[in-house]
């Protein structure tokens, strides 16, 4: 086990312990687990939290923190699957973590450790609170969607049906599992947040100064993408997109068999080993996120790209499982099977020449703060936690 940080005491009730499952840790730069890992942050307030997951990544340090890296075979990631297959060992470490915690917290059911850890705590009598973040998913090959659809309509529905509480984080996946899902308690809808103090905006002359800090041309449009270098996040429309103007600066974070600097185009920029912090500048000097993306719920880089004041060209998919924000989130037909990148170029120049482009920005950041807040939700789970300990 590896002790990452010391429980606090003090007077009073003993502060809850939370079995935390993902599986990875969040230096792997999933969307799951960077919400994973911001709301444990502040839920060590009043929690104890022991967190397991694949030995892929280093795990985070924070005091009162308990992070358990277990032994896995991750073979599978580089196919586009991010599913690591746990050693033998690792579940004997999980029996003895569900019997020690008060409660289980689950972000998606999918993965093997999951589907092992829901069955053995409703047996030992421990609450799940598991957290959806990904629903269908419309790969190009047809076996993989049909097999993911068959696996969400099979485990997917005993799982989510037998969680002492789901919660959805995109309104569009909480509304494709309950077409056959039976739920024992009605779901909830609680969007991930945002550190507005880490991704904020910042005046256009800022904005140009750190284009010229990171070797960019300070008066030429800045179309950037965060994410998985994956197939379902779009990436060859982006490449037939990037080809198509170069007049436009492309920047790419993230990391993935797809990798664009593959494409050899003189106006794509590659970052990659950026997390957390280190991707708002990219956020801020960019004109625009373009996130042709299928099959996840509502990802966290719109949200964080939105509070730095940048609008989010995404798919109509992906926008449904957000609020509605005109100017802030325009969404843009997609067909991962026939992408047309006509559609997106039109879209993105008239976002580009929009009179009242600079408004727009503004808008965005005042609209993050407003909607999404880690600390409201950090609140909310924890008096879920309570609620269900009072109740079971």
């Amino acid at each position: 086990m590896t002790h990452t940080g010391q429980t606090g005491t003090g007077k009073g009730p003993p502060p809850l312990r939370v079995l935390l499952l993902t599986h990875y840790f969040p230096a792997h730069r999933g969307g799951i687990e960077i919400v994973a890992g911001q709301l444990a942050a502040r839920l060590l307030e009043s929690c104890t939290i022991q967190w397991l997951a694949a030995d892929c990544d280093p795990p985070p340090v924070l005091p009162g923190l308990i992070c358990t890296p277990q032994r896995a075979w991750n073979g599978l990631e580089g196919k586009g699957l991010p599913w690591p297959l746990w050693t033998p060992s690792a579940w004997q470490t999980l029996r003895h973590a569900l019997a020690d915690c008060d409660i289980v917290h689950i972000h998606d059911f999918i993965y093997p450790a999951h589907l092992v850890a829901l069955p053995l705590a409703r047996h030992l009598g421990k609450p799940v609170v598991l957290t959806q973040h990904i629903g269908d998913i419309e790969y190009n090959s047809v076996v993989l969607r049909n097999i993911l659809k068959g696996v969400n309509r099979s485990f997917g529905r005993w799982m989510l049906g037998h969680a002492s509480q789901v919660v959805f984080i995109s309104p569009r996946v909480q509304a494709s599992f309950e077409t056959y899902t039976r739920f024992s308690r009605p779901p909830l809808y609680w969007p991930n947040g945002v550190d507005t103090g880490t991704f904020r905006a910042l005046p256009r002359k800022a904005r140009l100064t750190l284009r010229q800090a990171y070797g960019l041309t300070p008066e030429r449009p800045v179309l950037l993408f965060v994410g998985r270098f994956v197939e379902r996040k779009g990436l060859h429309l982006l490449r037939r997109l990037a080809a198509a103007r170069p007049g436009w600066q492309w920047c790419f974070a993230g990391w993935g068999p797809l990798d664009p600097r593959d494409w050899e185009l003189p106006n794509v920029q590659v970052y990659t080993g950026l997390q957390g912090a280190s991707l708002a500048p990219l956020y801020q000097l960019a004109d625009l996120l373009v996130l042709p993306s299928h099959g996840e719920g509502f990802p966290l880089v719109v949200q964080e790209s939105l509070a730095c004041g940048t609008p989010a060209i995404i798919s109509e998919e992906t926008a449904a499982g957000g609020p509605e924000i005109p100017g802030c989130i325009v969404a843009t037909p997609y067909m991962p099977q026939r992408p047309d990148p006509a559609i997106w170029l039109e879209t993105i120049t008239e976002a580009l020449e929009a009179d009242d482009f600079a408004e727009r920005r503004q808008n965005c950041a005042e609209e993050a703060c407003r909607r999404w807040s880690w600390d409201r939700l950090a609140e909310n789970y924890r008096g879920l936690f309570e609620r269900l300990l009072a109740q079971d």
